[in-house]
């Protein structure tokens, strides 16, 4: 899910709360299709797969418009849904509570315009247990979105939503694009050596190209670039995608993950990020973990290493 998209939706449905406002406050079914379903969908909870989503779901005898549900069934939250206007005052506590009696440990209330998320087992008082406080038509977009992602499919999925930051979501490329180089070598060029076969440690210097299986190619300077443009590659292929994330090689670290942290909460020593895409990449080792790194994405995601090529740069270079 490129922030792209999920600024591109934000806006879509800030215009409409503007200029439909009146019909959309006439009942909560109206406001359901055309803001809060919208939104939903656009941070992967698709609300028409039963797999993602459950409407009506049962909390002791009450009923929750969404459980928004981790991959194993189990609701990660549930999500209360009001008519645009009505005021959500009068319901948190009543929310919370039958969060807390159903065992949900997250529970979000909005009317469309106004989304709030709360902590469910937090013994502070509700106001402090808010994680979320959004209101479309009120804040910048950007701004607005950067928020939102705390109900990310893959954030809430695991268990801890983390904040995106400004320094992870940057209007300007951290990694400036380079073009793809005019004309692939044959893979059996004398300077190529497949991925797969690649011994870093007789390496003095980095590839000065890594070349991959559509033919297309990204120059090299840092060592860390191989797997940043790597992660880029297969994003735009649909390769990688929000399930992969967070993305972790061995345990206690990640590669990628939706905010420069770790699974312990100690941040990346060298966070990088790449234009359009919704993550940092960990871009901290050295040339032998570089490397391990991009073996282990391609493979994650399907992608045989024998099949991507590094150009390697001469002595001379």
């Amino acid at each position: 899910m490129p922030l792209d998209d999920l600024v591109g939706v934000i806006e879509t449905l800030k215009e409409r709360i503007q200029s439909r406002r009146s019909d959309l406050q006439a009942n909560e079914i109206r406001t359901r299709m055309a803001l809060i379903d919208p939104l939903l969908t656009a941070l992967g909870w698709d609300t028409g797969d039963p797999a993602l989503v459950l409407p009506e779901y049962d909390l002791k005898g009450q009923r929750a418009d969404y459980a928004l549900l981790k991959p194993d069934g189990k609701p990660a939250a549930f999500v209360e849904a009001k008519k645009l206007g009505e005021s959500l005052a009068s319901h948190r506590m009543q929310m919370v509570n039958y969060a807390n009696l159903a065992g949900i440990p997250y529970a979000g209330l909005t009317d469309g315009n106004y989304w709030e998320l709360y902590r469910v087992f937090d013994q502070r008082p509700i106001e402090e247990r808010r994680i979320v406080n959004v209101s479309i038509a009120e804040k910048p977009v950007y701004e607005s979105a950067l928020q939102l992602l705390r109900l990310w499919r893959p954030n809430m999925a695991s268990g801890q939503p983390l904040p995106a930051g400004e320094p992870l979501f940057t209007k300007e490329p951290a990694v400036p694009p380079n073009p793809p180089l005019p004309i692939p070598a044959a893979p059996n060029a004398s300077n190529q050596v497949t991925l797969g076969a690649y011994d870093p440690q007789q390496a003095s210097k980095p590839p000065s190209a890594i070349r991959f299986p559509d033919g297309s190619a990204r120059d090299i300077r840092y060592w860390w670039q191989l797997a940043a443009f790597t992660a880029e590659w297969l994003w735009s292929k649909g390769r990688l995608t929000a399930d992969h994330i967070p993305c972790g090689l061995t345990k206690g670290t990640y590669i990628l993950n939706t905010e420069a942290v770790h699974p312990s909460g100690k941040p990346f020593l060298n966070p990088r990020t790449i234009n359009g895409m919704p993550f940092a990449i960990e871009a901290h080792g050295d040339k032998r973990q570089s490397v391990a790194k991009t073996k282990f994405l391609m493979e994650r995601c399907d992608v045989n290493p024998a099949d991507v090529h590094l150009e390697e740069q001469s002595e001379q270079a």
